[in-house]
């Protein structure tokens, strides 16, 4: 499990890698997405493209992100959802809630075609 965070053309990139089963790896993504927001960032892609699976606890952080900035007119998108990750979001109902990209070529230029983002 890591979570690795950058900024790359103006979006911070937050890159979790492993599995998320609720514990402290979980802990450690709520953590590094809340220093985020709190820090007043409105621009953050969660790269999930090493991240094989997630439980329902580990899901629930994406939504509390999702909620924080949506309610703070700020975006988060994702990227590089393997099969396992679309296949429990799509299960969950939480798919399109999320802005959300093969990879993160993509995500970002998604992110540069949205000036309401900046």
């Amino acid at each position: 499990m890591s979570v690795r965070r950058r900024v790359e053309a103006g979006v911070t990139v937050i890159q979790a890698g492993g599995e998320f089963w609720g514990g402290d790896e979980t802990d450690q993504l709520r953590k590094a997405i809340l220093d985020e927001a709190v820090g007043g960032n409105t621009r953050l892609l969660l790269d999930l493209s090493e991240c094989s699976m997630m439980n329902s606890t580990a899901i629930g952080v994406l939504v509390e992100a999702y909620r924080n900035y949506a309610g703070r007119n700020a975006s988060i998108k994702l990227c590089g959802l393997q099969r396992r990750m679309t296949s429990a979001l799509v299960v969950a109902k939480l798919i399109n809630i999320f802005g959300h990209y093969p990879t993160q070529v993509e995500a970002l230029a998604a992110f540069a075609m949205s000036p309401a983002d900046a």
